[in-house]
């Protein structure tokens, strides 16, 4: 059977623009989900590099750093205490006075000298009040410490270094610092 339709018209189609029974949106469902698998991939690219680790087990890591390094040790305290010493630039002797000479030019600037301040919580853990020479904070055996440098009282050639707990200071506690650590040595 033939169809009759006008003359000049050509058969029609299935397909082509303007017909009805063509599906809409298939580039645009294909362009959406190449958008939605792009950022996935994004995602998971970000979260692989944040996770990549330095070769530290994870909890190695958290504990390393969280737990501070000690910057004392019974070791090394005299070699410490030396070079804290030769840092305060204070004076080495109770008696000496510094020389407040007039200013030239060309010479240093006058200096004045203090003495370190020691907490009080410290100074009762030592129980003495005496000036200290030198202070330095640090860390000693995982706690927060402070090194206190005191002059020997059976010899003024000695000083005697004092590591002592130093959580008191922050928490502003009345009651004496715990001495952690305490030996004399020569004086410098």
């Amino acid at each position: 059977m033939r169809e009759t339709r006008p003359a000049g018209r050509a058969r029609t189609s299935t397909t082509g623009p303007g017909r009805k029974d063509r599906k809409r949106g298939g580039r645009r469902r294909l362009a959406a989900l190449g958008a939605v698998f792009a950022v996935a991939a994004l995602g998971l690219g970000s979260v692989i590099v944040a996770s990549v680790d330095d070769g530290t087990p994870p909890d190695a890591a958290r504990t390393h750093q969280s737990a501070p390094a000690d910057t004392f040790s019974e070791s090394r305290l005299e070699e410490q205490v030396t070079t804290l010493l030769a840092k305060s630039d204070g004076p080495r002797s109770g008696s000496r006075t510094p020389d407040l000479g007039a200013q030239s030019e060309t010479g240093p600037e006058n200096r004045v000298f203090t003495q370190p301040a020691v907490p009080t919580c410290i100074q009762k853990g030592i129980a003495r009040d005496d000036a200290a020479i030198a202070t330095e904070e640090g860390v000693y055996q995982g706690k927060e410490a402070m090194l206190v440098v005191l002059p020997d009282p059976s010899d003024p050639s000695r000083v005697t270094a004092y590591l002592v707990d130093a959580t008191c200071v922050d928490q502003a506690s009345p009651s004496p610092a715990k001495v952690l650590f305490e030996h004399s040595y020569p004086r410098p």
